[in-house]
């Protein structure tokens, strides 16, 4: 068996499980095979005196009486009769699970066909079963007011859900009269209904047009009498059942009541299979989501680009207008808002004190927020910051650390516009989603270290040789394929020997640094910087004709020689000779090698003439 089709049988076991400990009928669960996951204690004992029946195929244990009786007629190996009735079970998009069976001792003789069951007896029955073979609570609401109405015989009938918790009317099905509720939770309010949630008992009114408990909207729609019954487990309301008559003259007896209880009675246990079987779905989606986004993690090295599928996964289990990810910088005491973004765009980053903003508050204190209605006073409290030009409020939020090894290294919240956006589940799976991004966070730093270590000189911070000539060969080649200009300075420090000599290798390196930082500070973004060895440097200079480049060159110059380097020896005054090679968009095409020799060259006539100074090679374009 699969392992999608175990899920399945659990899920549909546990669903009736509590149908079949609490029903004093005899009724046997089946799966889509015809084997049976459940039974009931007086099926259990009716199929084989009380032993093991689980796991059994169900038709290895009954056999038709005769071929001519009727299909729901079977023997039992004992030689006794039963008669079974068969209810399909099928889930929420009506795909088969199974079966339900109720089986009734006797065979073909104890139920003629023209001496039928007490017609009320055999409607309650398949009421009963109609209403537990629903997973779906919208087609349990259906089922349930309009079998209501066909087994009482009631002109109209209402099932309303009742939120505990909220003490609101979540929803609310009517058949045959408007519904009093609109769209959403509706609060405490004048009516029988409230009586019925706060005592739980049923409520019998024949005379509904003078009780002083009656709704003028009812009145207008020519109630006369009502019955309504409580909807509950042993330990939570539910919600309430309730039929009304429209004609005057016809009233509710209390055999009508009591039928509508056991009515009521299986509607709970059918509620609750319902929302058992519903979260059991979500969980396992959400173990599922949950399973691929650390897959997905897992793959993803490049900082952003996790960042985004963080985002990604937390939208698809849950509501998330905004997500917002800050990562601790321990030295500096701040919070760096890596990522802040919508469904739309992205926020640049930014950084704040530890001591404000709700990532550093989460970093802090360690504790998780789940937050339903977002008010000023409220976001004030933990020090919320605001971020995007007319950004919408925030309703509510959720919020936790990202650990690793115990250690908090930041924080992970989404945020809806619509306040009460969040359940503690959902809390829960953001913790378990933040957990496995956490680990991802850390492995993506280490990886970014260690691409660093083998990309980036380890003494300036700018590319090393082998990095600086693979990027400028891709450069080249795109110069070449595009027919776009490209240039080449090969920077030179001069005297350095001199330096090292006066004021020692510690204090050259300082020299080196400093060098390295100006040139970063002189350069646009997209040009690249690289040392070559020693106390040489590289620029690449992309989208860059020999005029352009040469300016650039004095530019460079003229920062380094401006002012000395402070070391801690002292300051140092430093100059550079420069050499530019360059080529345009025709003529024969240049390898890095190549464009390189030219630029030294040119470096070296620079050198020979006296340093501290720029030298341009032959055009070779």
């Amino acid at each position: 068996m699969s392992s999608e089709n175990v899920s399945v049988t659990a899920l549909i076991l546990r669903a009736w499980s509590a149908l079949l400990e609490q029903t004093g009928d005899a009724v046997v669960l089946l799966d889509s095979s015809g084997v049976i996951l459940g039974a009931s204690a007086p099926a259990r004992l009716l199929l084989n005196g009380g032993a093991g029946v689980l796991g059994v195929p169900f038709h290895t244990l009954v056999e038709r009486t005769a071929e001519q009786a009727p299909a729901d007629a079977c023997c039992l190996p004992d030689g006794g009769a039963i008669w079974v009735r068969r209810t399909p079970l099928n889930d929420p998009d009506q795909r088969p699970l199974g079966e339900l069976l109720l089986l009734t001792p006797g065979g073909p003789e104890a139920h003629p066909v023209d001496e039928p069951l007490d017609p009320r007896e055999r409607q309650l029955r398949e009421v009963t079963l109609t209403i537990s073979s629903a997973l779906d609570i919208e087609t349990i609401l259906d089922r349930v007011v309009q079998l209501s109405i066909d087994l009482i015989g009631a002109d109209a009938g209402i099932l309303v859900l009742y939120d505990a918790e909220r003490d609101c009317v979540w929803t609310e099905h009517a058949i045959g009269i408007p519904r009093l509720t609109a769209s959403g939770p509706v609060l405490r309010g004048p009516g029988v209904m409230w009586e019925i949630f706060d005592q739980g008992k049923p409520l019998l009114i024949n005379d509904y047009m003078s009780d002083p408990r009656a709704i003028p909207s009812r009145l207008e729609q020519n109630v006369h009498a009502v019955v309504a019954v409580p909807v509950h487990t042993p330990h939570k309301m539910l919600g309430a059942l309730g039929l009304f008559y429209l004609q005057p003259g016809r009233q509710f007896t209390r055999r009508d009541q009591h039928l509508l209880e056991t009515v009521a009675h299986q509607t709970a246990v059918a509620l609750e299979n319902a929302r058992l079987y519903q979260t059991a779905l979500a969980e396992a989606e959400r173990r599922s989501l949950l399973y691929r986004a650390s897959l997905e993690f897992g793959q993803e090295l490049e900082l952003d680009g996790l960042f985004r599928a963080i985002h990604r996964a937390a939208a698809r289990l849950m509501p998330c207008d905004t997500c917002v990810i800050g990562l601790l910088d321990t030295e500096r005491q701040e919070i760096e808002y890596v990522y802040r973004a919508d469904a739309v765009r992205c926020w640049p980053p930014e950084r704040l004190p530890l001591n404000r903003g709700l990532p550093g508050f989460i970093v802090r204190t360690g504790v998780s927020l789940r937050i339903t209605g977002c008010e000023p006073e409220m976001q004030a409290w933990f020090g919320a910051e605001p971020f995007g030009a007319g950004a919408q409020p925030t309703g509510s939020l959720l919020a936790v650390a990202l650990y690793v090894g115990g250690q908090s290294i930041g924080a992970l919240s989404v945020q809806a516009e619509a306040s009460d956006a969040y359940t503690s589940a959902d809390l829960d799976v953001l913790e378990t989603l933040a957990a496995t991004a956490a680990i991802a966070i850390q492995n993506a730093r280490l990886f970014n270290q260690v691409q660093e270590l083998a990309t980036l000189d380890a003494l300036t911070g700018v590319a090393n040789r082998r990095h600086f000539l693979e990027l400028a060969q891709r450069e080249v080649e795109r110069a070449e394929r595009y027919h776009r200009p490209l240039s080449l300075l090969v920077v030179d420090v001069d005297h350095f020997k001199h330096i090292n000599d006066t004021y020692g290798h510690l204090t050259g390196d300082q020299v080196l640094r400093s060098i390295a930082a100006r040139l970063r500070d002189n350069l646009r973004e997209n040009d690249l910087i690289g040392r070559f060895g020693g106390e040489e440097f590289l620029v690449l200079l992309p989208e860059t004709e020999e005029e352009q480049a040469l300016q650039a060159a004095e530019r460079l110059r003229g920062a380094i020689g401006a002012w000395p380097v402070i070391t801690d020896e002292g300051e140092v005054g430093v100059s550079v000779s420069i050499g530019v090679a360059s080529h345009g968009c025709t003529g024969q095409p240049l390898s890095v090698q190549q464009l390189l020799k030219f630029a030294d060259d040119a470096l070296y006539v620079a050198k020979r003439r006296g340093r501290n100074q720029i030298q341009v090679a032959p055009s070779h374009a």
